[in-house]
């Protein structure tokens, strides 16, 4: 049985791999295009983003925290709080911060249950390995244990992919929205023309959806491929204790 899962296991990934397959580094050198970042440059500041974001989601309670010394930007659903990461070489972070703004604004219920159940989940896939391996289990226990880790793996997939689908769907369009009235606001107060052209804001919008397409793929994907290999281990360490 062990060695029917295992094999339908990396079926599954390699299929979803080969269906799902994103070419990582010509994202990253979309995100890093000179031309687009230099166009980026000219906004406000990554805390000022986010708190004009947060102000047209109408969220006031989500508290905002920088830190230079990190490049990793997410909403901490337990502090209510964005932390913002050093983005400033990339284009994205309008998108980025627009991403995290949203996740901000979720069913607050659905977050706490993604961040323990996440937990619980993993807790739960180091014990039965541990199990696996320090005790003679039967065949019957196995297969339950084995059972049991399928059905958390899909609820926490659906969960997970579910917040981050919705987030990064509305991303792209909430950082053109923005992109577009700070610009309105700019051209008003000064009288002047806007601080990029409408030609640059169509750049910038590309840039995003092709970012923004590779990334979703990227994250069901990988998403997906991580609790298979969880499936994988587990069904091998029973295979051999």
């Amino acid at each position: 049985m062990e060695l029917i899962t295992i094999i339908i296991a990396i079926i599954a990934i390699i299929v979803i791999n080969s269906m799902m397959k994103v070419n990582i580094k010509k994202i990253e050198e979309i995100a890093l295009n000179k031309q687009l970042n230099n166009i980026a440059k000219k906004y406000p500041s990554n805390k000022e983003i986010c708190k004009t974001i947060l102000e047209k989601l109408d969220n006031k309670t989500t508290k905002i925290e920088e830190y230079n010394t990190s490049n990793a930007t997410l909403y901490i659903a337990i502090q209510d709080k964005i932390t913002i990461g050093n983005m400033y070489d990339s284009f994205t972070r309008i998108q980025t911060i627009a991403h995290e703004c949203l996740h901000s604004i979720q069913d607050r219920k659905m977050l706490i249950f993604n961040f323990i159940f996440s937990n619980i989940y993993l807790l739960y896939f180091f014990i039965i390995c541990i199990l696996v391996i320090m005790m003679e289990l039967s065949n019957t226990t196995t297969i339950l244990l084995s059972n049991i880790l399928l059905i958390l793996s899909f609820v926490y997939y659906v969960v997970r992919i579910f917040l981050e689908n919705d987030a990064m769907i509305k991303a792209e369009y909430l950082a053109k929205d923005y992109m577009e009235e700070y610009n309105s606001a700019c051209q008003e107060s000064s009288k002047k023309q806007r601080i990029i052209s409408e030609e640059e804001m169509k750049k910038i919008a590309k840039g995003f959806r092709e970012v923004n397409d590779g990334i979703i793929k990227e994250t069901n994907c990988s998403i997906f491929i991580k609790i298979m290999i969880k499936v994988v281990i587990f069904n091998v360490l029973a295979l051999i204790f």
